[in-house]
């Protein structure tokens, strides 16, 4: 099963990975993979996930290309276009091992070291909405404290900020 594979420019090999990673077809991917890691040439391998569906098999193809690229000296970016396939490699916390961006071009920025930018849309974390939500005891009026015995634990706290 070969894979569609293209040069960005001279230091960027692209690979498109449009099937679902499954046990009969896992080794042959990663033959696949292993082949197209260049001794010599591009500096970086794109792996372009054009599936919404990323099986625990293929993130053990991922980290084995990865594993073999490394001792190459090729540094591998995957582009997760999908919302599924991102949290996939969010809740196994492969998001830096990886690289992964939402588009070739992060990508592309992911592998030179740059961290995602205007191009990934952030969502908003948990310590962004609370601080937003947080009236600081100071200039809250007398009434809105809170009181008792679990006072200290109710505002949550962050390092630094009291």
């Amino acid at each position: 099963m070969p894979l569609l594979s293209y040069r960005l420019d001279e230091s960027h090999l692209v690979v498109e990975l449009c099937d679902v990673v499954d046990p009969d077809n896992e080794a042959a991917i990663e033959q696949e993979l292993l082949t197209l890691l260049p001794c010599c040439g591009p500096s970086t391998v794109i792996v372009d996930v054009a599936t919404p569906l990323l099986t625990p098999r293929a993130l053990g193809v991922l980290l084995r290309v990865r594993g073999d690229a490394e001792q190459r000296g090729v540094s591998i970016a995957v582009v997760a276009r999908y919302e599924t396939t991102r949290e996939v490699l969010s809740a196994a916390s492969l998001n830096r091992v990886l690289r992964v961006a939402y588009s070739l071009q992060g990508a592309e920025l992911r592998s030179r070291g740059c961290r995602p930018g205007a191009e990934a849309p952030r969502k908003e974390g948990l310590r962004e909405r609370l601080e937003r939500r947080i009236i600081p005891s100071d200039s809250a009026p007398p009434m809105a404290r809170a009181v008792g015995p679990y006072a200290d634990t109710s505002v949550p706290r962050f390092p630094g900020s009291r």
